[in-house]
């Protein structure tokens, strides 16, 4: 949810609570001399007026919204094909992208979203990993087989990925360690050679299409921790 549409909740719940209170009180028998007294102030009157207008507008707008709002399509139409047409639902996409995460073994992904406007698919997903991770030598990779894998589901409209990452599980430290040699020995990271560097943590060799690459998308790296809804 967005900032404006949350603040524009905030103020027509906050006029809905007060014109209720404002209406209710004297009802129920409550501060009838505080309203009372407050009822001789217009001022008062036209905020409650003005509070009841807009609970009013509000509640018709939602009534409105269910009675003519369309149903979202839960199908996603990949291409049309002599006397019908092929689609895959959304839900297909987002345990498709689910599943790319979890077989690299870098964490698990949650709150997968798949929108499909004008002919294209975005895709968005958190990442919570099992432990810290190297997010500049990890991240292309996923990228990469997000991009692949979900091109083969929808093909050319697949639009972008967009990847954010979350706390991890286990916090652990990214300083490289140093390596026990055969004689016991231990040497440093830096005193390696070329030849020697370590092997990365995930080996991904995929041929990605030029045009999915081309609108591949972005990738997020708020390393923050979760927040619940």
């Amino acid at each position: 949810m967005g900032g404006f549409r949350r603040f524009i909740l905030f103020v027509f719940s906050l006029a809905g609570l007060f014109a209720l209170a404002a209406l209710a009180c004297p009802w129920f028998g409550l501060f009838e001399v505080e309203v009372t007294v407050l009822e001789s102030y217009p001022a008062y009157v036209t905020a409650v007026e003005v509070c009841l207008g807009m609970t009013a507008a509000w509640l018709a707008f939602e009534l409105l919204r269910s009675i003519f709002s369309r149903r979202r399509k839960e199908a996603i139409s990949v291409m049309d094909v002599d006397g019908g047409a092929i689609t895959v639902a959304r839900s297909a996409v987002a345990s498709q992208a689910s599943h790319i995460v979890e077989e690299l073994g870098l964490g698990v992904a949650k709150d997968v979203s798949v929108v499909a406007k004008h002919g294209t698919v975005t895709v968005g997903l958190k990442v919570t990993p099992y432990e810290s991770i190297d997010v500049t030598e990890e991240a292309p990779a996923l990228h990469e087989a997000l991009t692949c894998g979900l091109s083969a589901m929808v093909g050319e409209h697949l639009g972008s990925v967009n990847v954010e990452f979350l706390e991890p599980q286990h916090a652990s430290s990214l300083v490289a360690v140093a390596d026990e040699d055969e004689d016991g020995s231990y040497e440093d990271e830096g005193e390696r050679g070329a030849g020697d560097a370590r092997e990365p943590l995930v080996d991904v060799k995929l041929d990605i299409p030029a045009r999915a690459a081309q609108d591949a998308g972005d990738i997020t790296i708020p390393m923050h921790g979760e927040k619940e809804a």
